[in-house]
């Protein structure tokens, strides 16, 4: 009998597992520091010595084939473990006794409340690896689900809106929402503007098919003051809302942790009776010196 799998080197497993969580072999091959070319031969080869087909394309899309989801489950179960042993043998050379994964918004300014909680984590707990990494919501939440990540730090209306099944939320700042928009806005003056404003305003929002949850919540908190919010333009992020506000009466909503709060050529004004805010969202488990960290940011948040 021929055993296939084990002419399968670690990369191999490492690379089919990367396309597979970016769905792209041009991301993929960002993230792995690789040619799309290298990428590509991998997968066929991989294919080839398993005789299984991974993936299909489809409008020039790649899909994930049944086998090819059979084997990422199992996959990522032995990375993990492979990640933990690593970290085990680690103890009897002295080295680090384990580590934590953080993910941040990479629309967020965290480092404007992230790096108080690290420096005191790290001054407490000196032999436990930091490793953190940004991204966008969604795949935040992905990351959190599967595991990859053991805590998040996310926008608030992502808490208020979503069901986290099995994991704990705490708010670790809070802010009003604020209204960004031109110079030349009509109430650009206004130090303080109630929901009722944005009646007059054209809405620059992030598409539901990236970020269901800002859509949501801007749609529910303009229906609760009697009106529709009068949406013109669905960017694919946070990070491209602010160069599509075109004209005058163009806004968009974000908080003062987003990474364009206070550009020098943009106003911003918060939102009255209005809550947003960076939500922590974590998963009981045994993850070492989880708890530890997440009681380190809450001491933190109560002395703000």
């Amino acid at each position: 009998m021929k055993h296939s799998f084990f002419y399968l080197g670690f990369y191999q497993l490492w690379y089919v597992i990367q396309v597979i969580d970016t769905g792209s072999i041009t991301k993929a091959a960002i993230i792995l520091n690789v040619t799309q070319s290298t990428l590509s031969k991998s997968i066929q080869n991989t294919e080839q010595t398993l005789n299984v087909k991974l993936f299909a394309r489809e409008n020039n899309r790649l899909v994930l084939t049944e086998a090819g989801r059979c084997l990422y489950r199992s996959w990522k179960n032995i990375i993990q473990m492979m990640e933990a042993s690593v970290e085990e043998a680690r103890c009897f050379t002295g080295g680090r006794l384990g580590s934590l994964r953080i993910g941040v918004l990479d629309s967020h300014k965290s480092e404007a409340y992230l790096w108080e909680y690290i420096e005191k984590f790290r001054e407490a707990y000196p032999e436990i690896a930091l490793e953190i990494e940004s991204d966008g919501p969604d795949a935040l939440h992905k990351k959190l689900l599967e595991k990859d990540l053991d805590v998040i730090f996310t926008v608030r209306y992502d808490v208020d809106m979503l069901v986290w099944k099995d994991h704990q939320v705490e708010i670790v700042k809070e802010t009003p929402l604020t209204v960004c928009m031109r110079g030349d806005n009509p109430k650009a003056d206004k130090e303080e503007w109630e929901v009722e404003d944005l009646q007059d305003c054209n809405l620059i929002v992030i598409s539901s098919l990236h970020v269901p949850s800002y859509n949501s919540m801007l749609v529910e908190l303009c229906l609760q003051h009697g009106f529709f919010p009068n949406i013109i333009y669905n960017a694919k992020s946070a990070n491209s809302q602010i160069y599509n506000l075109a004209k005058s009466q163009d806004v968009f909503i974000c908080d003062k942790y987003h990474i364009d709060y206070n550009s020098s050529h943009m106003i911003y004004r918060p939102l009255k009776d209005t809550l947003s805010g960076v939500a922590m969202v974590w998963k009981n488990d045994e993850k070492t010196y989880l708890q530890e960290f997440i009681d380190t940011v809450k001491s933190c948040s109560r002395n703000d």
